[in-house]
Formats: C-alpha cells, sequence, structure tokens
C-alpha cells in the first residue's frame, strides 16, 4: 500500500507540475499576446503630443483609410507621417534597413549579400544628397513628415510592432528626409533591372557568338502594336554572379484613360493597376489629405508621403513602367602598372575608394573596400561565391545608372501633382522627374486626357547599351541626356483613348533608343479591345476590365499547341483539353493549367540545349522568341544539340504536350481536378516573419484562388524557371485604382490584403474580398463625405 501510495504521490507531483507549467505556459502566452494587442495603434480619442502647429484629425472609416485633415499642408503631412507609422512601422524600419544595407544588424547573416550590393551601389549616400537639391516645399513636406512619424514612436506606449518584439530588435531610429528619398529609389532600382539583361546578353554571347545570341533577342514585330502611332567580349564568370544578384521580376502593370466622348459621365475616366509583388503587408497604402491648398487622395508608399497614383479632385494620374535602357554595365580594366588605377581614354585614374563595415547580428563584422569609377560602382564580386572572375581577372564591372546621381528630384516631380491643376502644372511637375520612366496618364475635370513617360534616358556615343562596354575605350560612354522636350507625350488624341501595359512606346521614326526590353502588346491590346466596345463606359465597365482574364497570347499559339502530335497516350489526353478553350485563363478551369504547362516545357525543348550553364536564368516566356523559332526566323533552334537527331519544331510542339503531362502529375497527382487554375495559381500571402512560425503562418497568413495570368488584363505572373513554385501567382495588380472625374464618389481604390501591417488590427487582411472581385473601395475627397467609424485628435502639446 506504501509502494502504491508513492507512486500515486509521484504522479500526483508530476501532473500537478505539468498543470501548473501549462497553466504558466498559457498565462505567459496570453500576457505575451496581450502585451502584443497593445501594438495595435489607438485610432480613436485624442492623443497630446509635440510636433504639430494645430490640432489634425485623422478619421477612419470600416476599411481602416486614414481622412487626415489639417489646417496646413505642414500638417497634413505630419498626419500622414503619424498614421504610416502606427498601421506600417516594422514595414518602413525594414525598407530603411534595406536602403542603407543594414539588415544584417537584425537578421543576421542570411541578409549579408544583400547588404554588400546596397552599400556598394551607395543607393542611401546618393539619396542624402538628392536631398540638398530638393525644393524648399518638398524639404518642409518631408521633414514635417518624418516629424509625424517620431511623433508616433515617442508617443505610443507598448510594443511599436509586434515584429519587433519577436525578433527582440531595438525601437527604431528617428525617421529622416533622407530614408523616404532612399526608399524612392530603392523602388526606381526594383523597377530598372535592365543591366541584368545586359549581363545575360554578355553570357550568351560568350557561349554561343553574337549572332547566335542576337537571334535570342529578337525586334518585336513590325506590326507590333506602339503606344505612339555588339561585339563580343570575354565575359568568364562576371555575367553569372550579376545575374545572382538580381532574379528575374514581372515588372509590368496596366493603366488607361479615356475621355467624356466614351463614358456615361461625359467626363474623363482613368484606372491603373500597378504589378508589383503580392506580400504581407502590402506594398501600397491608401490616404485622403486634406487641408487648405492641398486635397489630395490614392496610394501612398509607406515611408514616402507621396500619392504615386490618384487625384485631388482636378486631375487624376496612374502610372506604368516604361522599361527604359537608363542602366549600363561597363568593364573596367585596372591599369597594370598600378592595381589602384583603372584605364580610361584619357589614360589611368585612381579608384574612387571607401571601407564599409556591416554589423552582423550573432556574427563578426564584415568590411571590405567599394571601389567606384567614372561609370559607377564596381558590382562584380559582390557574391562571394562569384568573387573569382575567370583567367582575365584585370576586368570588373561598374554599373551606370541615372538614379545614382546626388540631384535626383523625383520626390519634387512627385509632391507637385499634389497641387496641380491642369495639363501645364502637371507637365511642369513631369519635367523635374529622373526615374524610373512611367508612362503617366493624366486627366482633368474640364475634359482633356494625356500621357508622358519623363526621365533621365542616356545617349551614348556608341552602340544602344545592349551589351557591356569597354570602359576604357569611351565606346558606350553617355554624352547627354534626351532633352524633356522630346520625350513621349500624347494629349487628347483624336480616338479619346491612351493606353499603357509596358508595350513599345515608340516607332521605328522616334529619333532618339529608349531601350530594347518592352513587354508584348497582348495586355494593351486587350485593354484597348475591351474600351472600344462601348462608348458608356462607367466604374462597372471599368471594374470588368479591370478583372478580364482572357489571355490574347494564348489565343495566339492554340493553333500552334493544336496541331502538335503528342507521343503518348497522356500527352494525347492532355493535349484533347485544350479542344474548344477560348483562352480564358479562368480560375475553375483546368485548360489553362495545360496550356501554361505545354508552354513552358516547349520553351525548355526549344533553349535548354544552347543555352546550357545559363538556361535557368534564361528561362523565360520570351514569347517574341519564340514566336520568331516556329516561324523559321531565329535559326534552328528546335533542333536538339546534345542528340545525333535532328529534331523539327513541330516534334517539339508534340512533344511539349508528353512532358507537360508527366510533369502535371508529379506535381499535382494524377486527379485533373488537382490541376485546376485557380487552384495551381492560388495566391499564398504569409508575413516574411510571421510566416516562419508554424500555427501562426496558419493564423495569419492568405490563400486566394486567383485566374488571369502573365498576359491578361488580370494580371498573375509567377516564377517561370522554378520547377517547385511554378504556377503559383506571385506578381501582379497589388493596387487598383478608377478614378471617375466629377464624380463625388469617383475616387475608388483597393489594395492587397489590407491597411494594417499588424495581425491584431481588424485592417490586417479586410480588403481581400474586395481586391479579388477588382471592386475598389470610395475615398471621398470631400469632408462631408467622409463616412468615419473612428476619429483620432492629435493635439499640440502647450507650449513650455
Amino acid at each position: 500500500m506504501k509502494k502504491i501510495r508513492k507512486r500515486r504521490s509521484s504522479l500526483g507531483i508530476f501532473w500537478r507540475a505539468l498543470c501548473l507549467a501549462l497553466l504558466l505556459l498559457v498565462l505567459g502566452a496570453g500576457v505575451l499576446a496581450g502585451w502584443l494587442r497593445w501594438s495595435v495603434p489607438t485610432i480613436d480619442g485624442t492623443i497630446t503630443l509635440d510636433g504639430p502647429a494645430a490640432p489634425i484629425e485623422i478619421l477612419r472609416g470600416a476599411w481602416g483609410i486614414p481622412h487626415i485633415l489639417a489646417e496646413t499642408p505642414e500638417d497634413a503631412y505630419f498626419g500622414l507621417g503619424f498614421a504610416h507609422a502606427q498601421d506600417r512601422l516594422f514595414q518602413m524600419e525594414q525598407q530603411r534597413r534595406l536602403a542603407q544595407g543594414r539588415l544584417s544588424e537584425v537578421l543576421g547573416s542570411s541578409t549579408l549579400a544583400f547588404d554588400r550590393f546596397l552599400r556598394t551601389l551607395g543607393l542611401y549616400r546618393a539619396a542624402e544628397e538628392s536631398v540638398a537639391a530638393l525644393d524648399p516645399e518638398t524639404l518642409a513636406a518631408l521633414e514635417a513628415y518624418a516629424a509625424g512619424v517620431n511623433a508616433y514612436i515617442a508617443s505610443h506606449e507598448g510594443a511599436l510592432a509586434p515584429e519587433f518584439a519577436l525578433l527582440l530588435a531595438d525601437d527604431p531610429e528617428p525617421w529622416r528626409p533622407a530614408d523616404s528619398v532612399a526608399w524612392l529609389k530603392v523602388m526606381a532600382l526594383h523597377l530598372s533591372g535592365n543591366w541584368r539583361e545586359e549581363a545575360l546578353r554578355a553570357g550568351l554571347v560568350d557561349l554561343l557568338g553574337a549572332e547566335r545570341a542576337a537571334s535570342f533577342f529578337p525586334a518585336h514585330p513590325a506590326d507590333a502594336t506602339v503606344i505612339l502611332d555588339a561585339a563580343r567580349l570575354p565575359a568568364g564568370d562576371w555575367p553569372q554572379s550579376l545575374l545572382d544578384l538580381l532574379p528575374q521580376s514581372g515588372n509590368g502593370s496596366n493603366n488607361w484613360v479615356i475621355d467624356g466622348r466614351h463614358t456615361a459621365s461625359g467626363l474623363p475616366m482613368l484606372a491603373n493597376d500597378p504589378h508589383l509583388g503580392f506580400s504581407m503587408p502590402a506594398v501600397w497604402y491608401l490616404a485622403h489629405l486634406d487641408a487648405p491648398g492641398l486635397t489630395v487622395a490614392g496610394a501612398t508608399l509607406p515611408g514616402i508621403p507621396m500619392i504615386v497614383v490618384g487625384t485631388n479632385g482636378r486631375i487624376a494620374w496612374g502610372v506604368t513602367n516604361t522599361g527604359p535602357d537608363t542602366q549600363d554595365l561597363f568593364l573596367e580594366r585596372p591599369d597594370p602598372d598600378d592595381p589602384a588605377r583603372y584605364l580610361t581614354p584619357e589614360g589611368s585614374a585612381p579608384f574612387e575608394r571607401h571601407e564599409e563595415t556591416i554589423a552582423v547580428r550573432f556574427g563578426e563584422d564584415v568590411s571590405f573596400t567599394v571601389q567606384g569609377t567614372r561609370h559607377g560602382p564596381v558590382i562584380s564580386g559582390i557574391r562571394e561565391e562569384a568573387e573569382g572572375l575567370g583567367e582575365d581577372e584585370a576586368d570588373l564591372v561598374a554599373l551606370f545608372w541615372t538614379l545614382l546621381n546626388g540631384d535626383d528630384r523625383t520626390m519634387d516631380a512627385g509632391m507637385a501633382l499634389h497641387t496641380a491643376g491642369n495639363w501645364p502644372d502637371f507637365m511642369a511637375a513631369a519635367r523635374l522627374y529622373d526615374g524610373p520612366q512611367q508612362n503617366i496618364v493624366f486627366a482633368d475635370r474640364r475634359g482633356n486626357i494625356g500621357m508622358v513617360a519623363p526621365a533621365l534616358i542616356p545617349a551614348r556615343a556608341g552602340g544602344e547599351g545592349l551589351v557591356p562596354s569597354r570602359g576604357w575605350t569611351g565606346e558606350g560612354d553617355w554624352t547627354a541626356f534626351v532633352p524633356f522636350e522630346d520625350l513621349p507625350r500624347l494629349r487628347n488624341p483624336a480616338s479619346g483613348t491612351i493606353a499603357t501595359a509596358n508595350e513599345r512606346l515608340v516607332g521605328d521614326d522616334y529619333p532618339w533608343f529608349l531601350g530594347n526590353d518592352w513587354q508584348p502588346g497582348y495586355r494593351g491590346d486587350r485593354i484597348r479591345q475591351l474600351l472600344a466596345a462601348r462608348n458608356d463606359h462607367d466604374i462597372a465597365s471599368f471594374r470588368a476590365i479591370q478583372n478580364d482574364t482572357v489571355s490574347l497570347f494564348a489565343l495566339e499559339m492554340l493553333p500552334v499547341a493544336m496541331a502538335g502530335t503528342p507521343l503518348t497516350d497522356a500527352g494525347r489526353a492532355l493535349k484533347a483539353r485544350l479542344a474548344g478553350w477560348e483562352g480564358d485563363m479562368a480560375a475553375d478551369a483546368i485548360a489553362p493549367t495545360v496550356f501554361e504547362a505545354w508552354y513552358r516545357e516547349l520553351t525548355r525543348s526549344i533553349y535548354a540545349d544552347e543555352t546550357g550553364p545559363l538556361f535557368q536564368d534564361a528561362w523565360w516566356f520570351r514569347t517574341i522568341f519564340v514566336r520568331a523559332v516556329l516561324a523559321g526566323e531565329a535559326g534552328p533552334w528546335c533542333d536538339d544539340i546534345n542528340t545525333g537527331d535532328t529534331e523539327s519544331c513541330d516534334d517539339l510542339i508534340g512533344q511539349a504536350f508528353d512532358r507537360a503531362a508527366a510533369f502535371l502529375e508529379v506535381g499535382y497527382g494524377p486527379d485533373p481536378e488537382a490541376w485546376r487554375w485557380g487552384k495551381v495559381h492560388a495566391i499564398h500571402l504569409n508575413h516574411r516573419l510571421y510566416g516562419m512560425i508554424p500555427g501562426i503562418a496558419r493564423l495569419t497568413g492568405l490563400d486566394l484562388e486567383t485566374g488571369g495570368g502573365r498576359f491578361t488584363v488580370a494580371a498573375g505572373g509567377y516564377v517561370y524557371n522554378d520547377d517547385a513554385r511554378v504556377f503559383e501567382n506571385v506578381h501582379g495588380p497589388v493596387l487598383r485604382a478608377i478614378v471617375a472625374l466629377g464624380d463625388p464618389e469617383g475616387a475608388r481604390f483597393v489594395i492587397l490584403p489590407g491597411q494594417s501591417g499588424n495581425p491584431f488590427s481588424p485592417f490586417w487582411d479586410n480588403m481581400a474580398a474586395r481586391w479579388l472581385a477588382a471592386d475598389p473601395i470610395p475615398i471621398a475627397l470631400d469632408r462631408d463625405g467622409i463616412e468615419a467609424v473612428y476619429r483620432l485628435l492629435l493635439e499640440p502639446a502647450p507650449a513650455p
């Protein structure tokens, strides 16, 4: 009995201890959750703080969009800084650290390559220099905005954001105007990746020879829609090292504007859906600012007090990326007599050198020397595995880019749009814009529409900058910039319609070289088709266009696919699933998955053999090249160089079905229901930090089945060269905007997933359903039209 009692006593102690531990765990989790909930900002009530000159009202409705009502423009920007910090402070801090090359201070060695790259570029130094070049009004707005951010940091009680607590990170340093300018430059870098194609061209020239490589990058067809009616170098290993720095992206966007002849209201309408990577929290943040002399609403980037896409009630504007060639790579040759110098056409010149030290959390600091030339920073060898440059280690690679200059006034241009009232004001703002080049469409209440594509576009001493130039010869040096008066523009065209979707902007008669990396015209042509179908457009018809999933590319390629002869039963069954399909990339259909898998396998079989070690970096849709190959206009690419047989394009077209069938069965299983396009093309949104924590990832993440594709108006891009993640929708219209001039509720915007970066906030993902339905939310520009659910008053602290 004693033994039994002793056992029971031991078990009792164990269970009591376990229960106590569980209780403490639950209490601890509850305390932690409660503390993290305190990170949700106060959006109702009064906060007294230093900074504003007069009381500022921040009104929010059910969607969490702030209406910032102030008595001066500076106080309005103060309020925007405060609201940005309330909802997105950790995102802003992460973006600032990225621009500064300081992520590793918080995240450790995993981000060291990013930090080295950004430190080498000197993006933040250029931002600090650019602040000094800004107009006094812009600088005052940036300073007021920074003061608003810092007022929130100083006044908020509790955790500033859950991520700071989870990472045990220090509170952020005070915000500065240079931080805002730097993030604008990072976004420009993201939209200006033509140096990557330049590195790829150099690698392919080295691998295949100049003539064969040129056929891989054919000119756009002569009949392609226009928006407005190389020497061989020893490449060695450096092209691959640069390709590793910047993965392929699918930058794109749609915008269009029509005049009153085509609208039910008789006044212009404008639509815009910029395409970027889907993320949680969202890239964009919606806001409305109202003060004497300032009324503007639309989409901002957290960290920047600029309405990038929006309206002030008198005019409206929207943007798409032009894709110009504003970046060049230069091979630089060190002086053989003095490694501290390099060769130029005028002789030897010293490298510009300075030391950088990156603090690495949980590791040793990393110090390195940054070298610069007359063309810009030397970017070869940034990744450790790519530091060797092959046999010819004498040649380094420098990046020349317009936005590394220290007098960039792009911020001035964007801020000037807030108060522009007509076409001359709009063009005066565009004149200040340095880049990245955008197709900016315009409409005003007087009935005018227009478009301009402003930026600094270089003119070269020779060549078009399609492949790297030899820096010591001067052959590709920039000699001037395209005059602003010569930049593409259009005002009140006879058609009453302007649409841009990253396709070719100008024709062969345009006197300046803008670039060669245009997107195919399928999206733009489809938009123009739908606009031409009626002359009574309204909000509903514009929503339908933004949500259109018909692929003109699929319709073009379907006859090619259906002419193929598969060799296997699985391939023939797959081909049969395309019979009768009309190119609609609908989420509930299987045919879109079959088509995309077939086309992807076709591209693999056409050029994987020739491109060899560069295939993964070269593997993309490349529709213009594929069309040229199939038409017999690009040489014998269909013949596999690794076999003794002679393969034809017809062979590859049929066999692509066989390979696609095998790929789909291995990747998604034998049941075709699992191949449904919405299922394989879903958006899987996860916060970068919360998504790594089991349980929390499920609670905070978001999965959305989507239709559309790379070449539909409702765009949805995927990582084409990644077998593991292929078809997953990772890139598309993260913002949708429709502005009907003259309509009190005509300014409509929606973002994915919501306004807040805090999962405890009701505004974390509450816009997802509206975004999926392409149903943008009205933002009232008139104070009387604001439907406020929450009212926050920022009261100036009394003078001491």
